[in-house]
């Protein structure tokens, strides 16, 4: 497989691919490295074989699912246990035009708002990220989870709904 077919199969089969490891990540933040993990693999794998592929999305969800159990071997959790943590990148300038005040009232509200969906289950900001970022459907989340729709919506709405609270305590104030 040459360059331009690799790309076509990563064009096809990359939002199916990030959904999957979002779906059965054990840790939201652990997505991107899974995701380039994966990528990498799949172009090892794909150098050597026949194009077509017999089923594309398969092949990969495949891979990405041999991925997932590498990165959460038990060599991979204690080197995250060991690990030192990074402190985060402070952004440049602030451009003229933004109200200075009105930016750091919403940041705060974001990282709040971050702090909410955090404190809760794995699964309630699996089913989060899916539905706010990658504009899934509960059908197709619950689907792609393996559960129930009804268990999907409790979880999206109580969420929601505790975001909603935060965010009219913080408008009354």
């Amino acid at each position: 497989m040459d360059r331009a077919e690799f790309e076509k199969l990563y064009d096809r089969t990359k939002e199916s691919v990030h959904r999957y490891i979002m779906a059965k990540c054990f840790d939201l933040g652990d997505v991107d490295d899974i995701y380039q993990n994966t990528w990498l693999a799949v172009y090892l794998a794909v150098t050597d074989r026949q194009y077509p592929l017999p089923n594309e999305e398969a092949f990969v969800i495949l891979i990405a699912k041999r991925q997932l159990g590498r990165y959460y071997s038990l060599a991979s959790k204690l080197k995250k246990l060991i690990s030192i943590d990074r402190a985060p990148e402070i952004s440049g300038d602030i451009p003229d035009s933004i109200d200075v005040e009105d930016e750091l009232i919403g940041r705060e509200l974001m990282d709040e708002i971050g702090a909410a969906v955090r404190k809760k289950s794995l699964t309630a900001q699996k089913i989060f990220c899916l539905y706010c970022s990658k504009g899934m459907k509960l059908g197709e989340i619950a689907e792609l989870m393996g559960m129930k729709e009804s268990t999907v919506k409790r979880h999206l709405y109580s969420l929601l709904a505790e975001i909603r609270r935060l965010y009219e305590r913080r408008d009354r104030s």
